[in-house]
């Protein structure tokens, strides 16, 4: 298997699953197995494979990646609601660039408009050494190995995306236009989108959820 997808998961979020899916696999015909990582829980959606593994989130994510069999691997949390369809090709070029250039460890889709360096690669830039988000949870294609490599301090989410990472990988991020994403997932100019500490985002997934056909119970989790 070359690459695959993974879903940074928990068992508290497991109610989210299920919007979330409608929309991953209504917007992307998506080419590669699916994999979902969380503690107890099993998700029961068709063509996800639910991985299984304890600890803190490093710990659980590194047990869960050394657990696919692949050479790529396309992260995101689940909380992240496709609004539009996905640009495969996109995905196809980074992956080509990466075969042909081992020191690439990751190409993030999530936009950059300011901190980064310029690239050989067309609506990419570099992430500056020492930036606090050279590893990011938001939807990025990682080389597998070094995304291990990665989380083998144990850490939370928000602590491994502020720790240093090595110099002697490459981290790129996408500066083309909000039109162009990769991933549309309704995350422009660090607003809130989809949930927000636990509660969902009113102004954000009500709207959404009705216009996709969506029914879900708010109250479970409360609104901001």
């Amino acid at each position: 298997m070359k690459t695959a997808v993974m879903i940074y998961s928990c068992d508290a979020y497991s109610d989210i699953w299920k919007p979330f899916f409608t929309l991953f696999f209504r917007y992307w015909d998506c080419p590669y197995p699916v994999y979902i990582a969380t503690e107890s829980e099993t998700c029961e959606i068709e063509n996800v494979h639910t991985v299984n593994s304890f600890g803190s989130w490093t710990e659980r994510m590194r047990v869960a990646l050394e657990q696919i069999p692949a050479e790529y691997v396309i992260c995101m949390c689940e909380d992240m609601f496709f609004r539009r369809p996905v640009e495969q090709n996109i995905i196809d070029a980074c992956i080509t660039s990466m075969d042909n250039d081992s020191k690439i460890a990751c190409f993030n889709f999530e936009r950059e408009y300011e901190w980064y360096l310029p690239s050989r690669y067309p609506r990419f830039g570099k992430k500056p050494s020492g930036h606090n988000y050279q590893k990011s949870c938001q939807p990025t294609l990682w080389r597998r190995s070094i995304l291990i490599e990665l989380m083998q301090e144990n850490q939370s989410a928000w602590a491994w995306e502020m720790s240093d990472a090595p110099d002697k990988y490459d981290y790129y991020i996408w500066t083309g236009s909000d039109q162009d994403l990769t991933f549309e997932y309704g995350y422009h100019n660090n607003q809130w989108f989809g949930i927000q500490k636990g509660k969902w985002v009113a102004r954000d997934v009500i709207p959404l959820f009705e216009k996709e056909g969506i029914e879900i119970d708010l109250s479970k989790r409360g609104t901001v």
